[in-house]
């Protein structure tokens, strides 16, 4: 019995308010472009927006710059 992959599967099931899995591909695409349309000016709905997708953004520049 891996606990591992039985986590990450039972995580994979659970989604957030949009229906997108939190912290998978789609979820970053999702919320990456509407802070690009942000960054550009343009009035977007942030239904959904949590700390979470802060924290996850913030960790992912954070991690980007280390590799650099």
């Amino acid at each position: 019995m891996n606990l591992s992959r039985r986590i990450r599967k039972l995580e994979a099931t659970l989604t957030d308010a949009k229906g997108l899995v939190p912290h998978s591909p789609e979820w970053f695409d999702y919320w990456g472009e509407k802070l690009d349309r942000i960054e550009a000016g343009e009035d977007v709905d942030l239904t959904g927006f949590s700390l979470d997708v802060t924290d996850a953004f913030i960790a992912a520049a954070d991690a980007e710059m280390v590799t650099r």
